[in-house]
């Protein structure tokens, strides 16, 4: 277990840092105004690759009926940067438009989705559900901010920590204030222990007024413990400087015939908010894994120090908000 507590580094996810053991695997994605966002390492010719071959895909594909399948393309924010703008599949409905925006920056190739309509092309604003949306398209005001994003978005090396407002998330960072409708999710997979997996989501909707421990004294999920002939290890509150938090660790029976951990922390759970964002933490352990022959896993102890080496290290990122 030295092994795993004695190099942890410090990760951004969302607004938050957390300590995670150095060889960790990185993972995840952010969802911005209900646009997803991810990065890939990727060089820039690669990028250019991958663009070209969508481009030449999306023009390819011909619409079942009588409309366009692709309606715009370009580089809205300079050469490093593409869109198209599409109906997704020759099945959707003709009124249906997908947002797809591209960019190249500091060995990072983002990708930006968002689904959207226009009911004014081909024109159904007489239909009597159109006629209840306020907005018949949504189309100008989602390219907007897909433009917007591109226009911000900027790669990151995983044990880059920026000084200034902004969210992290594998692979980038996208400055700015804290907002509503701003969520990220990721995680990291320890790379001599690959039964071990860390989940990360960050988010500055409300959760609900239900915090960690009412949940876990449920009916419910005291049945779900005790069919997987489970047991609790620890819960409580947690001292975090400045943070509201709540943990539930537990062991119980795996899918195989595996035995496991489930180690859950959560930070603003019933306050999230722009200016107090919910995190919430996961360990998960998968209990019995072979590879190559060779059995690996954690036991208990192990795993609750490690739990305990990591987990107290969260918190918000000076400057972050």
């Amino acid at each position: 277990m030295t092994e795993l507590t004695a190099n942890l580094k410090t990760r951004c996810v969302g607004r938050y840092l957390v300590d995670i053991p150095e060889d960790a695997l990185e993972y995840g994605y952010a969802k911005i105004g209900g646009v997803d966002i991810e990065a890939k390492a990727m060089t820039e010719d690669a990028w250019l690759q991958e663009v070209a071959q969508r481009e030449a895909a999306l023009k390819a594909t011909k619409s079942r009926d009588a409309y366009p399948f692709l309606y715009a393309t370009g580089n809205p924010r300079g050469e490093k940067t593409y869109y198209f703008i599409h109906r997704g599949t020759i099945y959707e409905a003709p009124n249906r438009r997908y947002i797809e925006g591209y960019k190249w920056d500091r060995g990072y190739r983002f990708l930006l989705k968002v689904k959207t309509y226009d009911y004014t092309r081909p024109d159904r604003s007489s239909d009597p559900i159109v006629k209840q949306f306020d907005v018949k398209n949504e189309v100008p005001a989602k390219t907007s901010l897909v433009f917007d994003l591109l226009d911000k978005l900027r790669g990151r090396a995983k044990d880059e920590v920026p000084t200034e407002p902004g969210i992290c998330f594998a692979g980038g960072f996208l400055p700015g204030k804290a907002t509503d409708d701003q969520y990220v999710s990721g995680g990291f997979t320890l790379t001599n222990y690959p039964d071990v997996a860390f989940d990360v989501s960050v988010d500055t909707e409300p959760q609900g007024n239900t915090s960690l421990l009412q949940r876990t004294d449920s009916p419910e999920l005291r049945a779900m413990l005790k069919a997987a002939d489970g047991s609790v290890i620890r819960k409580g509150t947690v001292g975090l400087p400045g943070l509201k938090a709540e943990e539930w660790l537990s062991e119980g029976r795996r899918p195989g015939g595996g035995r496991g951990d489930s180690f859950s922390l959560m930070v603003n759970e019933t306050t999230s908010a722009p200016s107090s964002p919910y995190f919430a933490l996961d360990m998960n352990t998968g209990g019995q894994l072979e590879i190559q022959g060779k059995l690996v896993k954690l036991d208990k102890g192990e795993a609750v120090a490690l739990w305990d080496s990591v987990s107290r290290t969260v918190r918000i990122r000076p400057g972050s908000l």
